[in-house]
């Protein structure tokens, strides 16, 4: 099964230039991906999703 990633558009203060701008968000299946759209500045973050399993009381 494919996954579809999300390409999203927020509004936002730089984490550099510190200007407010709008981001380009992209979300994958284990990746999150932030840009600027003024400096071009871009952040990445890795994510793993473990299932737990219930807890018995």
């Amino acid at each position: 099964m494919a996954i579809e990633k999300w390409k999203l558009k927020k509004s936002a203060s730089c984490f550099k230039c510190g200007d407010a701008t709008i981001h380009d968000i992209e979300v994958d299946t284990y990746t999150l991906k932030i840009t600027c759209k003024d400096c071009g500045f871009t952040r990445y973050y890795k994510f793993h999703m473990v299932e737990t399993p219930p807890k018995c009381d």
